[in-house]
């Protein structure tokens, strides 16, 4: 669960960085008490951090922040609780980060959680030895309270006690550049990405680096390679955005807008697959769009029950099944005109019909469980992302 913890810490401190987007609403208080809440997590003080996030989304009810880092911070602590509570914990990560990406759509807390949640891949970061993790932790807490001498000092020496991981650079790069620093910074961040490519958040600290240094180029190339590094990490899309929109073209990404909206549940002792829809796209009347999801869900249990011997990989059963469902939706367009009503639905289905449905699901979609297949695809299409966003100018 440590890296985990280092995962959501890192969301957090790309929005420290000034060209972080402010549309989660968190003003100089909500930051301060968010501080001290991740003093308290780093401390082990886990219930009094919940309670902290409490108060500060009660004075700050437009901000996103406090309630996504609790939603992370219940996740995280799940495995920890009697067993016959487990499921009502992450229930209610689930309900909270729900709520956070009501308040900020881009929120990248929640959707880290929610993607964690329905994630059943592992990070490809290595994590670190446990002298390293805890002077690593040490250096967490120095940053969230704007500590950054001391907090360099930290970062240094967890990267000398376990030199194969990338996050310590990382964490002294940010260092740097919160001073304006941007050359140093820059140094550690491309020797953070030496060490691990596929660290995203060292890519997009990368491109800032770059950025200020008046190395558009440069800087945008870096935001393509955060995000063939992990397309999860909504930030590394929203920069891109921002950038290119900034650029004078004119042409800021697209949001995907997809709620899958369907989850199958695998059984417990024995029983079967079940299929769980969120309230959110729940209809009281039937619908093209519920009619989908409930393929869609169907299809995936169809292909997990036949795969008796767990021979296919998650992604290709998830494309399988969006293809089936797909095939189902076209032919009730064609016989009886029926459509979907939602953005998100029916720019997959464009996509689909454009053979691009594979990248569209290893890009927007992505899941530490497609990894193998997201490699495949960019050993094979080395530019692959940058011609995706270029054709279809979307994002997640």
């Amino acid at each position: 669960m440590k890296h985990v913890r280092i995962l959501l810490l890192s969301a957090l401190l790309a929005l420290a960085h000034p060209l972080a987007s402010a549309a989660n609403e968190c003003t100089a208080s909500c930051k301060r008490g968010i501080g001290e809440a991740l003093a308290l997590e780093g401390q082990g003080k886990f219930q009094e951090a919940l309670d902290k996030y409490r108060s500060v989304e009660k004075a700050e009810p437009l901000a996103s922040l406090p309630v996504s880092l609790a939603a992370g911070l219940m996740l995280r602590l799940a495995p920890q609780v009697k067993p016959d509570k487990v499921k009502q914990w992450r229930d209610t990560a689930r309900a909270m980060a729900m709520r956070a990406t009501r308040l900020d759509p881009d929120d990248p807390i929640a959707h880290e959680t929610l993607r964690m949640l329905d994630d059943d891949g592992v990070s490809p970061l290595r994590p670190l030895n446990a002298r390293a993790a805890a002077l690593h932790d040490e250096a967490e807490n120095h940053f969230s309270q704007g500590q950054f001498k001391e907090a360099l000092q930290k970062y240094e020496a967890a990267m000398a006690a376990d030199p194969q991981s990338s996050m310590p650079l990382v964490g002294a790069g940010d260092c740097y550049f919160m001073q304006k620093d941007w050359p140093r910074a820059e140094t550690l961040f491309r020797r953070a990405t030496g060490i691990e490519p596929h660290n995203s958040q060292a890519w997009r600290f990368l491109s800032d680096a770059l950025l200020y240094q008046d190395q558009r180029a440069a800087a945008e190339q870096a935001l393509l390679s955060a995000i063939a590094a992990d397309p999860s990490q909504r930030p590394n899309w929203s920069k891109l955005s921002a950038l290119r929109a900034d650029a004078g073209a004119g042409k800021p990404l697209t949001s995907l807008a997809l709620r899958r909206g369907v989850r199958v549940v695998p059984p417990n002792d024995g029983g079967k697959y079940t299929l769980e829809i969120d309230e959110q796209v729940l209809d009281k009347a039937p619908t093209h769009d519920q009619a989908f999801r409930i393929a869609l869900g169907s299809a995936e249990i169809n292909l997990r029950m036949a795969d008796q011997h767990k021979q296919r990989s998650a992604y290709d059963i998830e494309l399988a099944s969006w293809r089936m469902a797909l095939t189902i939706a076209d032919e009730l367009e064609a016989k009886r005109g029926n459509r979907f009503s939602e953005p998100g639905l029916q720019r997959m289905q464009a996509l689909a019909k454009a053979g691009q449905l594979e990248a569209a699901i290893l890009l927007l979609q992505f899941r530490q469980s497609y990894r193998p297949a997201l490699d495949a695809w960019l050993a094979a299409n080395p530019d692959g992302v940058r011609q995706f966003i270029d054709r279809h100018g979307l994002q997640p």
